[in-house]
Formats: structure tokens, sequence, C-alpha cells
């Protein structure tokens, strides 16, 4: 009975040792199928992350057409300005001044037509009409500073010539003070304009531009010329706009006008600087004109060679929204006098003339700024029928 005893006791001990085992081999395999479960969690997780990533990528390719519809549409600027001035010939106190339009259209990714209409009196002109091809700049402005973000340009047209350094201001919200220097009413003739071809753009610390365009100065003939600006003071590996690191600019400017058989009848040098220190900005333009002719007045006799030079030095004090203005300039012609504009037989002394100029601008918003402006010609003995020594202007220029 003993034996059987221990018989059956081992037996049961066999079977609780097998039963153990069977509850541990249970639980590891119970443990790998949760690793297993997990493992596959992750790896779906991963998949879901891919699938998003690709659900966006199809997203903003469905985007770009709208977005590019959107950088080629059209874009719509201008403005007017209203003067209110004394006058010792017009007669009247009230001008209605230029009316402006300037529009830009992105034709493709590399091409953009720009073109600004100006009103002024009873006069309408095409200012700027140009098709531009550009790398990399996708800004064109009409007018103004047109080196205001780096890239290369070349354009087909009519456009504003970049000689001297007043050429950024032609337009009325550009220029701080209201009248242009001396140097550019007498020399530029107002400023020069002409229809041609022109490539410029900025390399590193150099801003540059070549045109060649009908004559400048008469109805027949051509002109070419260019402009090299150097900065520098320019961070030239950062890609910021130039207009908000201009601190130290220089510029050279030449011009070269010619008849139609290609002989030289002008020739026009200038030097330009601005530097801007804290909120005063200093801006230097000296320009000189040699010519190959004389000034033949009516009687057949010369009034000597129809060269000229200038120069005219501007002060900007910027303590925003308001700004203060102090100019001086000189012209001095190489001739006694000058032929009426309108009828050659009729002519006007001249002598050297020097303006001093006084202002304030104030930038009631982005839409809207008032000036006031008065000049003072110095010592001078013109005989000019339309020649105003001094004025008093206010101003006002709205923009849309």
């Amino acid at each position: 009975m003993k034996s059987a005893d221990t018989f059956f006791h081992n037996l049961m001990g066999l079977h609780s040792t097998v039963f153990m085992l069977c509850v541990v081999f249970s639980g590891n395999a119970y443990a790998q199928n949760i690793d297993s479960l997990q493992q596959q969690f992750e790896q779906q997780q991963q998949e879901i992350q891919a699938l998003k990533a690709k659900l966006e990528e199809l997203e903003n390719s469905h985007k770009e057409p709208a977005d590019h519809a959107v950088s080629n549409a059209l874009d719509i600027s201008g403005f007017f300005d209203f003067t209110v001035h004394t006058t010792n010939n017009s007669g009247h106190p009230f001008d209605l001044g230029s009316l402006e339009l300037d529009m830009q259209y992105d034709k493709a990714e590399n091409f953009t037509v720009s073109t600004a209409l100006v009103w002024s009196g009873d006069d309408t002109e095409v200012a700027v009409a140009v098709i531009d091809y550009h790398v990399r700049d996708h800004n064109v402005p009409a007018r103004g500073d047109i080196f205001s973000e780096p890239g290369f340009h070349l354009q087909l047209g009519r456009f504003d010539i970049p000689f001297g350094i007043d050429y950024e201001y032609f337009a009325a919200p550009d220029r701080p003070n209201i009248t242009a220097p001396l140097t550019t009413e007498r020399i530029q003739n107002d400023g020069f304009n002409g229809d041609g071809v022109r490539t410029y753009g900025t390399w590193s610390i150099i801003d540059y531009a070549f045109y060649w365009t009908n004559s400048l100065f008469d109805d027949e003939g051509s002109s070419v010329g260019a402009r090299v600006g150097l900065f520098p003071a320019k961070d030239r590996y950062c890609m910021h706009h130039r207009n908000k690191q201009k601190k130290y600019v220089v510029g050279l400017s030449w011009l070269r006008d010619m008849d139609s058989e290609k002989n030289e009848r002008n020739t026009l040098y200038a030097f330009d600087m601005s530097l801007q220190l804290g909120m005063a900005d200093l801006i230097y333009e000296f320009i000189s004109l040699d010519s190959v002719d004389e000034v033949i007045l009516p009687d057949s006799s010369s009034a000597g060679p129809a060269d000229e030079e200038g120069f005219n030095v501007r002060l900007l004090f910027d303590v925003d929204p308001a700004s203060f203005y102090l100019g001086y300039g000189e012209w001095q012609p190489d001739y006694t006098a000058r032929l009426d504009e309108e009828d050659s037989t009729v002519s006007y002394s001249v002598s050297k003339l020097e303006r001093l100029t006084l202002g304030g601008q104030y930038l009631f918003n982005e839409y809207l700024q008032f000036k006031l402006e008065y000049f003072h010609h110095l010592n001078t003995e013109t005989e000019e029928p339309e020649f105003e020594k001094r004025r008093l202007t206010f101003q006002m220029v709205a923009s849309f």
C-alpha cells in the first residue's frame, strides 16, 4: 500500500509540474502576441503618417495653380496731386497736377508688363510702357527705385532713364519735397524718358543699368548710356531688399546723344552719392553736359557753347510720420542767352542760377501726404518770362 501511495503522490507531483509548465508556456505565447500586435500598431501609425504627408503634398500641388493665378493678377495703383501756391506768372493759385495710373501684370513666371499713364492738364502721355524679362526678382516697378530687389532685368519699351539719382523721385509720392532740382529741370529737361531697350540689375555690391533709346534731346538720332552704383557698406551675403541696407551709395552715370548719322551731339556725365546717418539722409548730385554745338541767336550771332553743368545737395530729416527738407542747387550755363522753346525768333538772356529750398512733409497715412515748400533763387538776372524768383507751395498727394 505504501508503494501505491508513493506512486500516486509522484504522479500528482508530475501532473502539477506539467500544469505549471503549460501555464508558463501559455504566458510566453501571450506576451509574444502582445509584442506582435504592438509592432503592427506602430507600423500602421507610420503608414498613416506617410499617407498624411502624401495627402498634404497633393493638397499643396492643387493649391499651386491658385497661388500662381493670384501672382498673375493685374496690380493697379496710382496717385494724383493738388497744389496751392503763391504765383506771379500763371495768375491763379490752384493747380491740379498729374494723375498717374500704374499697372503691372505678370504675364508668365519670368515676364511682366508694366505701364504708367499720366494725365497733366490737357496733355496725356504714356510715361512708362515696358515688357520685362527678369530672373529672381519679381518686383518690376514702373518708376522710382528700380533696384529695390536683387535680380536681372531686360526691358523693351518706354521708361525713365536711370541717370544721376533724381530719377528715383520723378513721381510726386516718391519726392520728399515738391520741386525738382535745377539739374533735373535745366539739364535733363524735367527728367529723361525714352523709347528703347535697357537692362539693369544687382550683382554683389553693384547696381548697373545700360540703355539705348531714341534721342533724348532731339526728334532724330539716338542716345546710349549707363549708370553704375556701388554700395561699399552693403552686406553682400544678405538677401534682404536693398532699401533696408542702403547706408552709403556712390553712382557714376554716362550718356552720349547722337544724330541720325551717329555723330556726337551731347555727352553727359554725372556723379551722385547717398548717405544715411540715423534719421538724416544726405544726397549729392553733379551733372555736366558737353555739347558740340553753340547757341545761335536769331541775329545769327553766337551766345556761346551749349555746355552747362550743375549740382544739388539735399538733406532730409525723417521723424516719422513727418520729415523736413533742406536743399541747395546751382546751374551754370556756358552761354549767355537761350531761344524761346515755342518761338525760335525770340531769345532771352540767362545767367547762373542758385536756389535754396526749405520744406516739410507729413504722411497722414499710406494713401495721403501733405507737403509745404518754399524756394528762393539767389543772385539771378535771367530774363525768362515765366521764371519765378521765389515761391511758396502747398501740395496734397493722394495715392490709391
